[in-house]
């Protein structure tokens, strides 16, 4: 298969999933001589494409990459992405129109970047084979092959929008490229600072600057990308003439690994559009604030509760910088604990990537490892993920944003599978039960910047669950390592329904709340579906209704986790 060919049949998967034009609620189903048909008579032109049934994420797949247009009294085949997205958006308002036109553009770059990539990949085999000794290049290691594989849902993911060819062998996690920062000296009198700042941070003079500067500015870090889109400068600002500080980009893109110290990382402002044109990876200074706020309560949850009590560690994020509320002019330095002796950390995004061999990142870990099957972990794995985000769900009224990127497990010899956690300023927490469960902590939401967190009831914790920690955490992972022949499909469901089940008569009989979380996970015939592709590309803000790009949901997928009657 072609990368078009693929590019476009996500993209068709993607449409009957989030149900774009109702192609599912108004569609209409027919069997012909052993074929389910997609009849769609409501758009400018009837469509009819093969489909076939599917019990996960979406009720109804695409079994082709091509479909049917009647033309004057006849059917006849088309295929593209572009030729698809024009069928779509016939008859739709011109504002409309220029997304879904928009939107092409982002597949072509989707298409283009992921022949690059196939191509990075192959030229890279030797290195992407094997594990090295040190901790740090293992780290790099699982970013870069984690890049390698597209997003279980969000089908143009592979466009690093914003970027040409040029800019992604430089700047891209695929090409693995080291390169050096550039740097701002701002007034010390309007740059706000969390922390102290690390005493390897450049000095002035070592960045081509004025020594004397250091008594009025303070110097902030610029992505080279970023660098080369400031056309003014804040009022007061330097720019430096030396790039200074090697860098490797991890899977973020625009968090930055430091070569030298590989346990500390950068994130910065990138002018890059990912999961949507409309996602642009700036950072709002609030945020700042909100990572480090959770980063201490979920650090300060695992001292104190018996039960996440060595299921993870927190990052520390208590050192950023940002000038006022300017989005461009920021910095997180992420600081990640000692590492432990023969530890791997691994993000979950690169669980099901294949590594040159083809064997899954997760099932050659562990042979390389050398102390535990792949059956034993997925138990481990679905039992982690069920005690911590139910926990802090169902007892601390805490939903964590814990997408494929952020959510990072630590395996280690000897020790038990546990996370580490970062980049949670995007949490979702219930006053009233966050409250009830750790009153002296409720004490401190007043410091939350971002009005989004706090939710007014439960729901909202149960959808970001749902669509974070068990479809993009848990199914997608099982999915692909199913797909690869590594797992039994029926078997590894069962064990996470066994997990989630286990846990929630825990905290059932510790004399919690789970009504909501069992009709949400076991008796509700569909589940919530974060609707991507329409957030993130083809609505305007101002159609979906969505606060948050990244939280517009469907209740349209099937519940996989339901017991057949």
């Amino acid at each position: 298969m072609t990368e078009q060919e693929r590019i476009c049949r996500r993209i068709m998967d993607a449409c009957l999933r989030e149900d774009v034009r109702q192609l599912i609620s108004r569609g209409r189903r027919v069997e012909q001589d052993g074929q389910l048909w997609l009849e769609l008579d409501h758009l400018a032109v009837p469509l009819r494409l093969a489909v076939s049934e599917s019990d996960y994420m979406q009720p109804l797949r695409t079994a082709a990459g091509h479909w049917w247009c009647l033309d004057q009294g006849h059917w006849r085949q088309e295929s593209g992405h572009r030729r698809w997205l024009e069928r779509l958006m016939a008859g739709l308002e011109e504002d409309e129109q220029a997304l879904y036109s928009a939107y092409m553009d982002e597949a072509d770059a989707a298409i283009e970047q992921g022949e690059l990539c196939r191509r990075a990949f192959a030229e890279q085999a030797d290195r992407l084979a094997g594990f090295d000794a040190d901790w740090g290049a293992r780290l790099l290691h699982a970013d870069q092959v984690a890049s390698f594989l597209d997003h279980p849902y969000y089908p143009t993911a592979r466009a690093k929008f914003g970027f040409s060819r040029k800019q992604l062998e430089a700047f891209a996690p695929e090409f693995a490229p080291e390169f050096r920062l550039h740097w701002l000296a701002l007034p010390a009198d309007r740059a706000c600072l969390t922390g102290p700042l690390p005493a390897w941070w450049p000095r002035f003079e070592q960045v081509g600057l004025n020594a004397a500067l250091a008594s009025s500015h303070v110097l902030f870090p610029v992505h080279p990308l970023t660098w080369q889109q400031l056309d003014t400068l804040p009022e007061g600002a330097v720019a430096a003439p030396g790039a200074f500080l090697p860098v490797i980009p991890t899977l973020s893109v625009r968090t930055l690994a430091l070569a030298e110290r590989p346990n500390e990382h950068l994130k910065m402002p990138l002018a890059m559009a990912t999961l949507g044109q409309k996602n642009i990876r700036l950072i709002k200074p609030g945020t700042l604030y909100d990572g480090d706020w959770f980063a201490r309560c979920l650090s300060r949850l695992e001292r104190e509760d018996e039960r996440l009590r060595g299921s993870y560690r927190h990052v520390d994020e208590s050192v950023a910088g940002h000038l006022g509320d300017d989005r461009l002019h920021a910095f997180l330095l992420r600081r990640y604990p000692e590492p432990r002796a023969g530890e791997t950390l691994a993000p979950v995004a690169a669980l099901c990537s294949p590594l040159p061999d083809g064997r899954p990142y997760i099932a050659a870990l562990l042979e390389h490892q050398g102390e535990q099957s792949l059956a034993d972990w997925w138990r481990q794995y679905c039992e982690l993920m069920a005690r911590v985000h139910l926990r802090l769900w169902l007892k601390y009224g805490i939903a964590l944003e814990s997408n494929q990127q952020n959510a990072v497990l630590s395996l280690t010899p000897g020790r038990p599978l546990s996370l580490m956690m970062k980049d949670n300023d995007a949490a979702r927490l219930w006053p009233a039960r966050f409250k009830q469960a750790h009153p002296e902590l409720a004490a401190r939401l007043h410091e939350l910047r971002d009005e989004r967190i706090l939710v007014a009831d439960e729901l909202a914790l149960g959808q970001m669950f749902t669509t974070i920690t068990l479809q993009l955490d848990l199914a997608a992972v099982l999915e692909g390592l199913a797909e690869a022949g590594c797992l039994a499909r029926d078997w590894g469901y069962a064990v996470l329904r066994q997990s989630l089940r286990r846990e929630l008569d825990a905290l059932h009989a510790e004399g919690l709340d789970t009504q909501l979380a069992e009709r949400l996970l076991f008796e509700d015939e569909r589940q919530y579906v974060k609707y991507l592709l329409q957030s993130g590309s083809l609505l305007s803000k101002a159609r979906s209704g969505a606060a948050d790009i990244n939280k517009f949901y469907g209740h349209t997928g099937p519940n996989f986790l339901r017991e057949p009657a």
